[in-house]
């Protein structure tokens, strides 16, 4: 009987130990999203995290029987991507119905287009279902060393950056842009990628600290992190990410009494934003590109769900996206008191290249419409739920909020997610 125990306890242990190893490289995949192997195998080759994850769902299918065990969030990310994925597919077969060709105005095939800008969200099912099975094997503990080890894998790759960047050019596709005073990029395609990558693993590691130095060394190295890398922006979005949380933690007498506070500090913002940031934001805008783009794109997606509430479809967007496109530009020139830098859009157009938002909840929206919106709302809604319910401090339960509003914000306004697996992570 006692050998029978300790043999059970020894597959126990190597399940353990193996499902451990298995999320250490799936949270290390996701720092990776540069590789230069994109150039022959497409964006989605970026990361060796697709490849990974179909490994582990033959390894879980192959245990299982080839049955899939889904938890609520694989099921969500599923049934969002066979809904959007069917949807969009019809509206492939309308268009060739009604113009009676298969290829768009740039000569790339529809269909083509339908399985390329899709996958993305298969990816997505397949590392959270796989990384949700896996850690019913990981206790916390390990789980939390897992996170702390990959926090100071990413320190590690930001020291070695800024000394010297060369010494990574393998991870990245081009190292275009380093130079002196050049913003890290990590192992990321760009500084807000690399910034939110950096800020979710140690935010999250932070959380879960119990010794009060190393949680003052996560908040130091938090700040100093997002300064190197040059992304004040995420450190804004952080700080409205801690206020809504606050906020939203007060009673109704409590925000009553806020506005007290709030008012003066309003006022006191509006007239800082006329006299100052709006006259630098002209500049910028003027003389760059990616503030106007954001903006118009923005507009796009919104203005889209009026014109296509199913979406624009994930092969169809490029030949459907004309009219409220030029609505959303037409609409920002006329609401917009300075003028807009059009040139990357225009290159958008012309040549079919990134033409999408810079947003990743904005251009799922392009693509899948109210449905994106819903899969969203059920999403958070179920993350923010689960913190509620789970049994942790409180003010661990605080923290995972500011995380998952930070998430939220980034998504809306800041990065895209074609490549940014991380925001799986919360």
């Amino acid at each position: 009987m006692n050998a029978i125990i300790h043999d059970k306890s020894n597959i126990i242990h190597k399940h353990s130990v193996f499902a451990s190893l298995c999320i250490l490289f799936i949270l290390l995949a996701m720092c990776i999203n540069d590789l230069p192997v994109q150039l022959y195998g497409g964006t989605l080759a970026a990361s060796p995290i697709w490849i990974l994850s179909v490994i582990l769902l033959i390894i879980t299918l192959l245990r299982n029987n080839y049955y899939l065990h889904l938890d609520p969030y694989s099921y969500l990310f599923l049934n969002f991507f066979i809904l959007s994925f069917t949807i969009s597919f019809i509206q492939c077969v309308y268009y060739y119905l009604a113009e009676g060709v298969y290829i768009n105005n740039y000569g790339v095939s529809i269909i083509g287009k339908l399985f390329f800008a899709s996958s993305y969200y298969f990816v997505f099912f397949l590392v959270v279902y796989c990384s949700n099975y896996l850690l019913c094997f990981v206790s916390k503990k390990t789980f939390i060393n897992i996170l702390t080890g990959v926090s100071f894998f990413l320190f590690l790759i930001m020291v070695i950056e800024y000394i010297d960047p060369s010494l990574l050019s393998v991870f990245h596709l081009t190292m275009d842009g380093y130079g002196v005073g050049a913003r890290l990029r990590l192992l990321s395609p760009e500084p807000s990628i690399a910034a939110f990558t950096f800020n979710l693993f140690i935010m999250i590691t932070l959380t879960f600290s119990k010794n009060i130095f190393l949680r003052i060394f996560y908040v130091g190295l938090l700040i100093l992190g997002n300064l190197v890398i040059g992304s004040k922006s995420s450190l804004i979005l952080i700080v409205c990410a801690g206020l809504l949380v606050f906020y939203l933690n007060l009673s109704f007498i409590q925000k009553l009494k806020s506005l007290i506070l709030l008012i003066p500090s309003i006022v006191l913002c509006g007239y800082v934003t006329v006299n100052t940031i709006l006259p630098a934001l002209t500049i910028d805008v003027e003389q760059f590109s990616s503030v106007s783009t954001r903006l118009i794109t923005s507009i796009w997606a919104l203005l889209s769900l009026l014109y296509y509430p199913l979406g624009e479809g994930y092969g169809t967007y490029t030949v459907w996206f004309t009219s409220p496109l030029e609505s959303a530009i037409d609409f920002a020139n006329e609401f917009v008191p300075f003028s807009l830098n059009l040139s990357e859009i225009n290159a958008m157009i012309n040549t079919g290249n990134y033409l999408s938002a810079k947003s990743g909840i904005l251009s799922s929206v392009i693509y899948s419409g109210f449905i994106a919106v819903m899969f969203f709302f059920l999403l958070f809604k179920k993350s923010f739920k689960d913190i509620s319910l789970s049994n942790i401090v409180y003010y661990q339960k605080i923290s995972l909020r500011i995380v998952l509003w930070y998430t939220f914000l980034s998504l809306l306004l800041a990065v895209n997610i074609e490549v940014l697996y991380v925001f799986l992570l919360p």
